[in-house]
């Protein structure tokens, strides 16, 4: 925790979180007119565990492959500057518990360390021809978190550092709306599963005949 709250730790963390948006953000600076005073009452509520009421803003993203993502994001003061800080700490020992084939969002383990992974793999296992690519509905705001809370104690022994974690990051539930959108896509799936039922061969013994031609197969 004092790590945490340590001065020039908020001070780094404070350039980490706005780098690149200062110039598209009001927020940031708003409070690069008074940054020292603010960081030093971040102090304190990270010591005392005193936080104002945690407030969250939806917006949707756009990613390059056309997909919309709906985040829940929090105000700029205290919140993500506090995030910075709590990773410039803890960072490389939760990096460190990840399996080596963790990519995004991690320093030195962005896109291409994927693929050269990828390309390393295929080149040390010549008889795998095929990848499973799959995606989670929901994948973030569906985490339990009492199950990340155990894992973080099992890791950090500080409960008020879990304190902090609990309160700040996990401060976000999901709940009903995440519950409600994971039943409705299963139900879509049912139906889909369905229809495909319909189409079913006739006759039995059709079951497990290709019905490519000869030319096909070749």
């Amino acid at each position: 925790m004092e790590q945490i709250a340590d001065m020039d730790n908020l001070r780094k963390a404070d350039l980490d979180a706005q780098s690149g948006k200062v110039r598209k953000n009001r927020f940031i600076r708003r409070h690069n007119e008074h940054a020292e005073e603010d960081l030093q009452k971040l102090r304190r509520m990270i010591l005392e565990l005193d936080f104002p009421p945690v407030q969250y803003d939806m917006m949707l993203v756009h990613n390059d492959s056309g997909k919309t993502r709906e985040i829940a994001r929090q105000n700029y003061y205290p919140w993500r500057i506090l995030h910075h800080a709590i990773i410039r700490v803890i960072g490389k020992d939760i990096y460190h518990y990840l399996i080596d084939d963790t990519f995004a969002c991690i320093p030195g383990k962005g896109l291409h360390y994927g693929v050269k992974r990828l390309k390393m793999f295929l080149r040390r296992y010549p008889e795998y021809k095929w990848f499973w690519k799959t995606d989670y509905k929901k994948y973030y705001q569906s985490i339990p978190h009492d199950m990340l809370l155990a894992a973080l104690r099992h890791k950090f022994k500080d409960e008020r550092f879990i304190k902090l974690i609990e309160m700040t990051i996990l401060s976000y539930d999901s709940g009903e709306t995440v519950r409600t959108a994971l039943m409705e896509e299963n139900e879509r799936r049912k139906k889909r599963d369905n229809h495909r039922r319909i189409h079913k061969p006739a006759s039995g013994r059709l079951c497990g005949q290709s019905y490519r031609t000869s030319h096909e197969g070749a």
